[in-house]
């Protein structure tokens, strides 16, 4: 197939390699829920590295390493040992030859928290696109370990506990739905600026959801 010849692609290479496809792979933690999985990944500040460079594409253990100036060896052990195959939340997606070696390329793969299907990333088409719950997890806990939330002036995450009613949850909703349009707004008005500028990734967003059971008592 050449230098660069691709060996094994997609679904079935992850199966081979990381399990039976139920996304735990094969030594996965039995009994432990997709969140489970997900916080012991983040247990570890090097797993957390790793799975902030997922977040903005797929990778290999080199490609990884070279990226955060980490051991190979390390890299290698926490993406195939830790990630894939005891917590289920990466998967091998490519297996290509280069120099008489495969480069196993890996990519996130999440159940969703509420246990629906696999979430799998997307390139973003328009400079945008949605994140997972886990997603957002491994960015806000490796952002929180640069003081708290890096350089970029005004990043804040800011949470608020708040009893309401119909009416006021209503108008809740529709300020999100406000923001979500201006924020859509500024980022297509930065890719029409094009790709000349200076550009970083941000994670933003406005989140509302109960904070009890809404299931009836008695």
């Amino acid at each position: 197939m050449g230098e660069a010849g691709m060996v094994a692609k997609g679904r079935a290479a992850s199966i081979a390699a990381n399990g039976n496809g139920n996304g735990n792979g094969a030594h996965a933690r039995r009994g432990d829920s997709p969140l489970d999985r997900v916080l012991h990944a983040l247990g570890h500040p090097v797993r957390r590295q790793i799975l902030r460079s997922l977040v903005r594409r797929d990778g290999s253990a080199s490609s990884i390493s070279k990226e955060l100036e980490l051991d190979l060896s390390v890299v290698s052990y926490h993406l195939n040992q830790v990630l894939a195959k005891e917590c289920g939340v990466v998967e091998m997606v490519e297996a290509v030859e280069r120099r008489g070696a495969l480069e196993k390329r890996y990519a996130l793969r999440f159940e969703s928290l509420g246990g629906g299907d696999p979430f799998r990333r997307a390139e973003p088409e328009e400079g945008m696109r949605p994140m997972s719950l886990e997603e957002c997890f491994i960015v806000a806990v490796a952002a929180m370990e640069e003081a708290p939330f890096g350089d970029l002036p005004g990043s804040d995450w800011k949470w608020s506990l708040a009893r309401v009613d119909a009416k006021a949850w209503q108008e809740i909703c529709a300020a999100r739905e406000e923001f979500d349009r201006g924020v859509k707004a500024a980022v297509e008005a930065s890719r029409k600026r094009g790709p000349e500028k200076e550009t970083r990734d941000v994670v933003v967003g406005a989140a509302g959801f109960p904070a009890e059971e809404l299931r009836e008592v008695g």
